[in-house]
């Protein structure tokens, strides 16, 4: 006969976890120096397509949301691997007469937000598990910011994050032609950082 068994109460932990991810949200800014943060906001403050590569986890998708907070820019991400080639080069609409007046490529709700917004930092993130055929969809885009019909504003700034293809989840090589559109910077782990930023203090993204 198997013995009964005696319920555990759990809320005790649950509270002390819940009071250790409460310390971890509350955290704040400080002026540091750190010179990948500072070429980063260089080259979006200069209006350069910039390319973030390193290792998953590593806070490239933190930072990005901490300098579009900094400059008072929305932030829109698109993981490019999810997405066809269409929805970079437009999808294309069928009119009353195409014969007369073409077939025109309609962009995706979040290239139409950007422009009404007319500034904002778009986060191509996951860039290396692209497959070719979005990357070659991806150079208009990056080099005249042209989607579809739609043109982006130049109020809007550019960058995209990437992991080296021996981390990546299910990666490609990035082809040249996309490549040479961009600045690379590597973005490398700071032990000093995530030490104190655990303890709820991160750097703060000052333009240059």
């Amino acid at each position: 006969m198997p013995f009964p068994r005696t319920p555990i109460d759990t809320a005790p932990q649950l509270d002390v976890a819940a009071g250790l991810v409460a310390l971890l949200c509350d955290t704040t800014t400080e002026t540091r120096c750190d010179p990948q943060l500072e070429a980063l906001t260089l080259a979006v403050a200069a209006d350069l397509p910039v390319l973030l590569w390193g290792e998953p986890g590593i806070g490239k998708t933190a930072a990005l949301t901490q300098l579009a907070t900094a400059l008072d820019l929305p932030l829109t991400t698109v993981i490019a691997s999810v997405h066809e080639p269409s929805d970079f080069a437009g999808l294309p609409v069928v009119g009353d007469d195409p014969a007369t007046q073409g077939v025109p490529m309609a962009p995706p709700d979040w290239a139409v937000r950007l422009v009404r917004a007319g500034r904002g930092l778009l986060f191509l993130d996951e860039l290396s598990t692209a497959p070719p055929a979005v990357q070659a969809a991806l150079l208009r885009l990056v080099l005249e910011r042209q989607i579809g019909s739609l043109r982006l504003p130049a109020g809007v700034r550019i960058v995209a994050a990437a992991n080296p293809r021996s981390s990546a989840a299910d990666g490609w090589e990035l082809s040249p032609p996309l490549a040479n559109r961009f600045v690379h910077l590597q973005w490398t782990y700071d032990h000093d950082v995530v030490v104190r930023g655990l303890g709820g203090t991160w750097p703060r993204a000052v333009l240059p």
